[in-house]
């Protein structure tokens, strides 16, 4: 009888690490039975395994598999709320872009002391790597009121302009 020589066949993680090594005939294909493999994932992607390289064919000599993964982007909560905490928009965005605000511009009321105006974002919009909050920031302009003095018999003196305080 003929004996078939045998050769060595291993399967490796994309880093190197050795998931299996089996010793067959020639002519017979190997099967990996292992754990799937796995590639942890980054801030930027996460990975499923996707099969071997090179593709797995009958034995012909020492061969050395190498698992193969397929990335995908990941995405990341982007949240704008007002100043008061009010949720004005949430979406999901993908790693690496920079996040729009796509509403209304946000108000606030004034009050008697100021009149506000819608500033921009803290903190300053930047492209995503992780969850994100931005709020809305207002720049207040102090109030004027008009003050009019009058005589007795209500004629006007004078009308003054004076800040708020003032």
């Amino acid at each position: 009888s003929t004996e078939k020589n045998a050769y060595t066949v291993t399967f490796v993680n994309e880093d190197g690490t050795v998931l299996d090594t089996q010793t067959l005939p020639y002519g017979e294909t190997p099967v990996y039975a292992g754990e799937v493999p796995t590639k942890e994932a980054t801030d930027e992607f996460s990975y499923s395994f996707s099969g071997w390289t090179p593709e797995i064919t009958a034995v012909n000599g020492d061969t050395t598999y190498t698992a193969a993964f397929s990335a995908e982007k990941n995405s990341y909560t982007v949240k704008f709320v007002d100043e008061d905490g009010t949720e004005l928009q949430s979406s999901e965005v993908e790693y690496g872009a920079v996040p729009a605000y796509n509403g209304a511009e946000p108000t606030k009321d004034a009050d008697a002391q100021y009149t506000y105006t819608f500033a921009g974002w803290t903190p300053t919009i930047a492209d995503v790597t992780e969850n994100a909050t931005y709020t809305a920031t207002y720049t207040g302009t102090l109030n004027t009121y008009n003050v009019t003095w009058k005589n007795d018999d209500g004629t006007t003196i004078d009308t003054t302009s004076v800040e708020y305080g003032t």
